[in-house]
Protein backbone atom coordinates (compact mmCIF):
# COMPACT_ATOMS: atom_id res chain seq x y z
CA UNK A 1 0.00 0.00 0.00
CA UNK A 2 3.14 2.59 0.87
CA UNK A 3 4.62 2.17 -2.74
CA UNK A 4 0.73 2.63 -4.55
CA UNK A 5 0.47 5.77 -2.01
CA UNK A 6 4.00 7.04 -3.63
CA UNK A 7 3.10 6.07 -6.84
CA UNK A 8 -0.52 7.71 -6.95
CA UNK A 9 1.45 11.22 -5.58
CA UNK A 10 3.96 11.13 -8.10
CA UNK A 11 1.30 11.10 -11.00
CA UNK A 12 -0.80 13.39 -9.32
CA UNK A 13 1.70 15.80 -9.14
CA UNK A 14 2.64 15.09 -12.79
CA UNK A 15 -0.82 16.05 -13.49
CA UNK A 16 -1.16 19.27 -12.14
CA UNK A 17 2.68 20.07 -13.59
CA UNK A 18 1.04 19.45 -16.96
CA UNK A 19 -1.98 21.27 -15.98
CA UNK A 20 -0.22 24.18 -15.33
CA UNK A 21 1.97 23.97 -18.30
CA UNK A 22 -0.79 23.77 -20.29
CA UNK A 23 -2.20 26.70 -18.83
CA UNK A 24 0.41 29.13 -19.17
CA UNK A 25 0.85 28.10 -23.22
CA UNK A 26 -2.78 28.84 -23.86
CA UNK A 27 -1.78 31.95 -21.64
CA UNK A 28 0.52 32.91 -24.45
CA UNK A 29 -1.80 31.61 -27.45
CA UNK A 30 -4.65 33.80 -26.86
CA UNK A 31 -2.91 36.87 -25.98
CA UNK A 32 -4.79 39.85 -28.09
CA UNK A 33 -2.98 41.11 -31.10
CA UNK A 34 -2.25 44.76 -31.24
CA UNK A 35 -4.35 47.04 -33.11
CA UNK A 36 -2.90 47.00 -36.99
CA UNK A 37 -2.98 50.45 -38.81
CA UNK A 38 -2.31 51.22 -42.76
CA UNK A 39 -0.06 54.32 -43.50
CA UNK A 40 -1.55 57.70 -42.68
CA UNK A 41 0.04 59.45 -45.10
CA UNK A 42 -2.74 59.32 -47.68
CA UNK A 43 -5.81 60.54 -45.23
CA UNK A 44 -2.91 63.32 -44.02
CA UNK A 45 -2.73 63.91 -48.06
CA UNK A 46 -5.86 64.63 -48.11
CA UNK A 47 -6.21 67.11 -46.16
CA UNK A 48 -3.86 68.91 -46.69
CA UNK A 49 -3.71 72.51 -47.91
CA UNK A 50 -3.74 72.99 -51.76
CA UNK A 51 -1.34 73.79 -54.20
CA UNK A 52 -2.60 77.15 -55.59
CA UNK A 53 -1.26 78.12 -59.67
CA UNK A 54 -0.88 81.66 -60.74
CA UNK A 55 -0.67 82.25 -64.58
CA UNK A 56 1.81 85.31 -65.34
CA UNK A 57 1.02 85.85 -68.63
CA UNK A 58 2.25 90.01 -68.67
CA UNK A 59 4.54 92.61 -66.73
CA UNK A 60 2.40 94.10 -63.86
CA UNK A 61 2.54 96.15 -60.87
CA UNK A 62 1.37 92.62 -58.38
CA UNK A 63 0.63 91.50 -56.01
CA UNK A 64 0.25 87.64 -56.64
CA UNK A 65 -2.17 87.20 -53.21
CA UNK A 66 -2.23 83.77 -51.55
CA UNK A 67 -5.63 82.43 -49.91
CA UNK A 68 -4.55 83.00 -46.31
CA UNK A 69 -2.70 86.68 -47.44
CA UNK A 70 1.18 85.39 -48.28
CA UNK A 71 1.86 88.53 -50.98
CA UNK A 72 4.29 87.33 -53.60
CA UNK A 73 6.25 90.21 -55.95
CA UNK A 74 8.27 88.37 -58.81
CA UNK A 75 8.92 88.84 -62.58
CA UNK A 76 10.19 86.97 -65.39
CA UNK A 77 13.95 88.71 -65.06
CA UNK A 78 13.64 86.92 -61.78
CA UNK A 79 13.94 83.49 -63.12
CA UNK A 80 15.94 81.63 -64.99
CA UNK A 81 15.68 77.66 -66.62
CA UNK A 82 18.35 75.19 -65.07
CA UNK A 83 20.50 75.81 -67.95
CA UNK A 84 20.93 79.36 -67.10
CA UNK A 85 18.13 80.49 -69.81
CA UNK A 86 15.91 83.58 -69.32
CA UNK A 87 12.53 83.07 -70.16
CA UNK A 88 9.54 85.04 -71.99
CA UNK A 89 5.85 84.95 -70.26
CA UNK A 90 4.08 83.07 -69.58
CA UNK A 91 4.97 81.27 -66.66
CA UNK A 92 3.38 79.89 -63.40
CA UNK A 93 4.05 79.95 -60.26
CA UNK A 94 2.86 77.43 -57.82
CA UNK A 95 2.40 78.35 -54.38
CA UNK A 96 1.44 76.07 -50.86
CA UNK A 97 0.70 78.49 -47.34
CA UNK A 98 0.81 76.77 -44.03
CA UNK A 99 0.27 78.70 -41.24
CA UNK A 100 -1.23 76.41 -38.80
CA UNK A 101 -0.07 74.03 -36.50
CA UNK A 102 -3.28 71.83 -38.52
CA UNK A 103 -1.90 72.45 -41.59
CA UNK A 104 1.90 71.61 -41.18
CA UNK A 105 0.48 68.23 -39.43
CA UNK A 106 -1.87 67.44 -42.50
CA UNK A 107 1.41 68.05 -44.76
CA UNK A 108 3.40 66.53 -42.55
CA UNK A 109 5.73 70.09 -42.60
CA UNK A 110 7.36 69.98 -38.92
CA UNK A 111 9.45 72.67 -37.66
CA UNK A 112 12.73 71.09 -36.63
CA UNK A 113 16.24 72.16 -38.04
CA UNK A 114 18.82 69.81 -37.65
CA UNK A 115 17.29 68.03 -34.49
CA UNK A 116 16.43 71.91 -33.18
CA UNK A 117 13.07 73.05 -32.96
CA UNK A 118 12.43 76.19 -35.00
CA UNK A 119 10.13 78.59 -33.35
CA UNK A 120 7.31 79.54 -36.21
CA UNK A 121 5.40 82.27 -38.08
CA UNK A 122 4.83 79.71 -41.22
CA UNK A 123 6.10 77.91 -43.90
CA UNK A 124 5.26 78.25 -47.72
CA UNK A 125 6.23 76.26 -50.69
CA UNK A 126 6.95 78.93 -53.73
CA UNK A 127 7.69 77.43 -57.14
CA UNK A 128 8.19 78.70 -60.73
CA UNK A 129 7.38 76.70 -64.31
CA UNK A 130 8.11 77.31 -67.45
CA UNK A 131 5.89 74.87 -69.39
CA UNK A 132 6.43 71.55 -67.12
CA UNK A 133 10.43 73.01 -66.53
CA UNK A 134 10.70 73.89 -63.36
CA UNK A 135 12.91 77.52 -63.12
CA UNK A 136 15.32 78.69 -60.49
CA UNK A 137 15.87 82.63 -59.20
CA UNK A 138 18.71 84.46 -60.70
CA UNK A 139 21.38 84.52 -58.28
CA UNK A 140 20.49 88.34 -56.84
CA UNK A 141 19.25 89.94 -53.60
CA UNK A 142 15.96 91.44 -54.03
CA UNK A 143 14.44 90.12 -57.20
CA UNK A 144 11.56 88.55 -55.39
CA UNK A 145 9.66 89.70 -53.00
CA UNK A 146 7.32 87.24 -50.41
CA UNK A 147 5.59 89.09 -47.86
CA UNK A 148 4.09 86.32 -45.32
CA UNK A 149 0.97 87.78 -42.73
CA UNK A 150 1.39 87.66 -39.08
CA UNK A 151 -1.16 89.65 -36.58
CA UNK A 152 2.17 90.34 -34.08
CA UNK A 153 5.57 89.86 -36.08
CA UNK A 154 8.81 89.65 -33.52
CA UNK A 155 12.12 90.25 -34.46
CA UNK A 156 15.28 87.79 -35.64
CA UNK A 157 13.09 85.55 -37.86
CA UNK A 158 15.27 84.55 -41.07
CA UNK A 159 13.93 82.27 -43.80
CA UNK A 160 14.97 78.39 -43.20
CA UNK A 161 14.91 76.77 -46.93
CA UNK A 162 13.46 73.01 -46.99
CA UNK A 163 15.64 70.05 -47.41
CA UNK A 164 15.33 66.56 -46.73
CA UNK A 165 17.81 64.83 -44.04
CA UNK A 166 16.89 60.75 -43.96
CA UNK A 167 14.95 60.71 -46.05
CA UNK A 168 12.69 63.05 -43.45
CA UNK A 169 11.75 67.43 -43.96
CA UNK A 170 14.49 69.54 -42.31
CA UNK A 171 15.58 73.48 -42.66
CA UNK A 172 18.45 75.06 -43.24
CA UNK A 173 19.45 78.73 -42.87
CA UNK A 174 21.80 78.85 -45.54
CA UNK A 175 22.31 81.35 -47.14
CA UNK A 176 21.48 83.96 -44.35
CA UNK A 177 18.34 85.36 -45.12
CA UNK A 178 16.45 87.85 -42.77
CA UNK A 179 12.88 88.90 -43.00
CA UNK A 180 12.00 92.39 -41.79
CA UNK A 181 8.93 93.25 -39.57
CA UNK A 182 5.68 95.81 -39.92
CA UNK A 183 2.27 95.93 -38.13
CA UNK A 184 1.01 92.80 -40.15
CA UNK A 185 3.54 90.61 -41.82
CA UNK A 186 7.16 89.76 -42.54
CA UNK A 187 9.02 90.44 -45.86
CA UNK A 188 11.96 89.11 -47.29
CA UNK A 189 14.06 88.44 -50.45
CA UNK A 190 14.49 84.65 -50.71
CA UNK A 191 17.69 82.86 -52.32
CA UNK A 192 15.88 80.40 -53.65
CA UNK A 193 12.67 78.98 -54.70
CA UNK A 194 10.80 75.83 -52.70
CA UNK A 195 9.79 75.45 -48.61
CA UNK A 196 10.66 78.61 -46.94
CA UNK A 197 9.85 78.64 -42.73
CA UNK A 198 9.56 82.24 -41.67
CA UNK A 199 11.44 80.96 -38.21
CA UNK A 200 14.25 80.86 -35.74
CA UNK A 201 15.98 78.52 -33.47
CA UNK A 202 14.33 78.10 -30.37
CA UNK A 203 16.05 75.20 -28.08
CA UNK A 204 17.35 75.66 -24.73
CA UNK A 205 20.41 74.70 -22.73
CA UNK A 206 18.31 71.51 -21.30
CA UNK A 207 16.29 69.64 -23.21
CA UNK A 208 14.89 66.13 -23.10
CA UNK A 209 12.73 63.28 -25.62
CA UNK A 210 9.35 61.84 -25.86
CA UNK A 211 9.41 58.92 -26.71
CA UNK A 212 6.37 56.11 -27.40
CA UNK A 213 4.69 52.54 -26.86
CA UNK A 214 1.29 50.91 -27.01
CA UNK A 215 -0.01 47.73 -25.01
CA UNK A 216 -2.68 48.08 -27.29
CA UNK A 217 -2.08 49.45 -31.10
CA UNK A 218 0.85 48.85 -33.32
CA UNK A 219 2.17 52.59 -33.88
CA UNK A 220 4.28 51.61 -37.06
CA UNK A 221 1.90 53.37 -39.18
CA UNK A 222 0.42 55.64 -36.80
CA UNK A 223 1.45 59.19 -37.44
CA UNK A 224 2.51 60.98 -33.91
CA UNK A 225 2.65 64.87 -33.35
CA UNK A 226 4.10 66.65 -30.67
CA UNK A 227 2.68 70.69 -30.71
CA UNK A 228 4.72 73.24 -28.63
CA UNK A 229 1.98 76.49 -28.44
CA UNK A 230 4.66 78.83 -27.10
CA UNK A 231 6.69 78.90 -30.23
CA UNK A 232 3.83 77.46 -32.49
CA UNK A 233 6.96 74.12 -33.58
CA UNK A 234 5.10 70.90 -35.04
CA UNK A 235 7.21 68.17 -34.38
CA UNK A 236 6.73 64.12 -36.01
CA UNK A 237 8.14 61.87 -33.80
CA UNK A 238 10.16 59.27 -36.23
CA UNK A 239 10.55 55.85 -35.15
CA UNK A 240 8.06 56.43 -32.10
CA UNK A 241 10.45 59.36 -30.56
CA UNK A 242 10.74 63.40 -30.68
CA UNK A 243 14.30 65.06 -30.83
CA UNK A 244 15.02 67.68 -27.95
CA UNK A 245 12.56 69.56 -26.37
CA UNK A 246 13.33 72.37 -24.05
CA UNK A 247 12.60 71.15 -20.37
CA UNK A 248 9.55 73.14 -19.24
CA UNK A 249 7.76 73.39 -22.57
CA UNK A 250 3.91 72.57 -22.45
CA UNK A 251 3.40 70.45 -25.11
CA UNK A 252 0.18 68.66 -27.07
CA UNK A 253 0.37 65.20 -28.23
CA UNK A 254 -1.25 63.78 -31.21
CA UNK A 255 -1.43 60.64 -33.04
CA UNK A 256 -3.46 59.69 -35.33
CA UNK A 257 -4.49 56.08 -37.04
CA UNK A 258 -6.41 55.08 -40.18
CA UNK A 259 -7.37 51.19 -39.90
CA UNK A 260 -7.98 48.88 -42.72
CA UNK A 261 -11.45 50.10 -43.79
CA UNK A 262 -10.62 53.46 -43.70
CA UNK A 263 -12.10 53.94 -39.80
CA UNK A 264 -9.79 57.05 -37.83
CA UNK A 265 -8.64 56.53 -34.54
CA UNK A 266 -6.87 59.14 -32.69
CA UNK A 267 -4.93 60.24 -28.93
CA UNK A 268 -4.92 63.08 -27.19
CA UNK A 269 -2.53 63.91 -24.21
CA UNK A 270 -1.01 67.68 -22.76
CA UNK A 271 2.02 67.41 -20.37
CA UNK A 272 4.56 69.38 -19.36
CA UNK A 273 8.22 68.15 -20.48
CA UNK A 274 10.44 67.98 -17.40
CA UNK A 275 12.44 64.80 -18.57
CA UNK A 276 12.87 62.26 -20.80
CA UNK A 277 9.34 60.23 -20.75
CA UNK A 278 7.89 57.36 -22.58
CA UNK A 279 4.30 58.22 -23.23
CA UNK A 280 1.71 55.03 -23.70
CA UNK A 281 -0.95 55.72 -26.66
CA UNK A 282 -4.11 53.93 -26.74
CA UNK A 283 -6.37 55.18 -29.34
CA UNK A 284 -9.84 55.83 -29.91
CA UNK A 285 -12.22 55.49 -32.28
CA UNK A 286 -13.29 58.97 -33.85
CA UNK A 287 -14.32 60.77 -36.60
CA UNK A 288 -12.84 63.13 -39.48
CA UNK A 289 -14.90 66.29 -37.48
CA UNK A 290 -14.07 65.51 -34.34
CA UNK A 291 -10.30 65.30 -35.12
CA UNK A 292 -9.96 68.25 -37.60
CA UNK A 293 -12.02 70.10 -34.62
CA UNK A 294 -8.76 68.87 -32.32
CA UNK A 295 -6.30 69.68 -34.98
CA UNK A 296 -7.62 73.39 -35.49
CA UNK A 297 -8.16 73.75 -31.79
CA UNK A 298 -4.53 73.18 -30.72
Amino acid sequence: MKKTRVFLSIAFLGLSVSTVFYSCSKQRVTKAALNSYSPVNSYLASKEQPTQTFVIDSAGKGPIIGNQGTELWGAKNCLLTPTGDTIGYPFTITLVELYTAKDMIYYEMPTVAGGTILETSGEIRLQAFKGTTQLALKPSQNCFEIQMPCAAPISGMDAWYGITTGGNPDWTNTPLTPFTTNATSYTTYPAMLGWINCGQLAGSATNSTLSFTSTTDDLTNVGIFVYIPATKTVMQAYNSATTAIPDGSNVKIVAIGVDASGGLHSFYQTQTITSANTVSITLSSTTDAALTTLLTNL
